[in-house]
C-alpha cells in the first residue's frame, strides 16, 4: 500500500494535493530563469534527468555530468558523461558555465567540488547553484549538508567566486506547509506499513494535504515576503 500510495502522489505531481507542491511547482520558471542567459558551453553537474537542456538558449552547448553509480543504479538515467564533482574531467577554464542544481547537499567534500568547478570556468563564467535549507533528509545515505545564505556566501568568497543573485525560496507558511507535509504523508505510509489500524487516515491525507497547501498559500500571499526559513536558495556566482 505504501507503493501505491507514493505512485498515485507521482500522478499528483504539479497540483496542491501533493504534499511537495511547494517545492515542486515552479521548477519550471526556475529552470527557464536559471538557462535563459547561459551561451556556450554549459555543464550540468549532477544532471540526472537533464531538465536543465530544454530551457537553455539555442545555439548552447549542454553536457551533463553524472556519478556513474548515482546514474546507473539509483536513477536509470544516461549523462553525457560519468564524472566525480570533486574531480572533473574537464580543462582548466574550459566552460562558459555551470549548475549545481540539488547536488552538492550530496557530495562528501562539497569545497572540492567547488574549487573543481573554479577551475574548469572561464573567467567571467557563472555557477548556478541551488541547495535545499529546511528540507528533510533525502536520498539517503548520500545527503551531508545544509547551509544558510551566510555559508553559502562564505563558501563563494573562498573558492574565488562573487555573488551576483541570491534568492531565498519559500515564505515560512510555505516551507512549514511543506514540512509538515511531508512529515504528515510519511508518518501515513509508516502506519499502512505497519499496519497500523491509524493507516485508514491515508483516505484523508489528500484533503489536508490540500487544506494545508491552499492555507499556506492564500495566507503567504497576505503576508510581506521574509526569508527567515526558505526551503531552498538559488545563488548565481561569477568566477572572479
Amino acid at each position: 500500500m505504501g507503493n501505491q500510495l507514493r505512485s498515485l502522489l507521482a500522478g499528483l505531481r504539479n497540483t496542491p494535493l501533493h504534499p511537495q507542491w511547494f517545492a515542486l511547482k515552479d521548477e519550471k520558471q526556475h529552470l527557464a530563469a536559471s538557462c535563459s542567459q547561459l551561451q556556450g558551453t554549459v555543464l550540468d553537474v549532477g544532471c540526472a534527468e537533464s531538465k536543465p537542456k530544454a530551457f537553455l538558449p539555442s545555439g548552447a552547448t549542454y553536457i551533463g555530468l553524472d556519478y556513474y553509480s548515482t546514474a546507473m543504479d539509483w536513477y536509470d538515467t544516461r549523462p553525457d558523461v560519468f564524472g566525480d564533482a570533486q574531480a572533473l574531467p574537464f580543462a582548466d577554464r574550459s566552460i562558459d558555465h555551470a549548475m549545481l542544481l540539488d547536488v552538492i547537499e550530496h557530495i562528501p567534500e562539497p569545497h572540492k567540488s567547488l574549487a573543481e568547478l573554479h577551475r574548469v570556468l572561464k573567467p567571467g563564467g557563472c555557477l548556478v547553484l541551488q541547495v535545499p535549507f529546511l528540507y528533510p533528509l533525502h536520498d539517503e545515505p548520500l545527503d551531508f549538508h545544509r547551509w544558510t545564505r551566510h555559508g553559502l556566501r562564505r563558501a563563494a568568497a573562498r573558492h574565488g567566486f562573487s555573488v551576483s543573485d541570491e534568492f531565498a525560496i519559500g515564505h515560512p507558511l510555505e516551507t512549514a506547509a511543506l514540512n509538515g507535509n511531508i512529515a504528515l504523508s510519511k508518518t501515513v505510509i509508516n502506519w499502512l506499513q505497519g499496519r497500523n489500524p491509524l493507516g485508514l487516515s491515508v483516505f484523508l491525507l489528500p484533503v489536508l494535504v490540500l487544506a494545508i497547501n491552499c492555507s499556506a498559500w492564500l495566507l503567504s500571499r497576505l503576508s510581506r515576503q521574509d526569508d527567515l526559513m526558505p526551503h531552498t536558495y538559488r545563488v548565481v556566482w561569477i568566477k572572479s
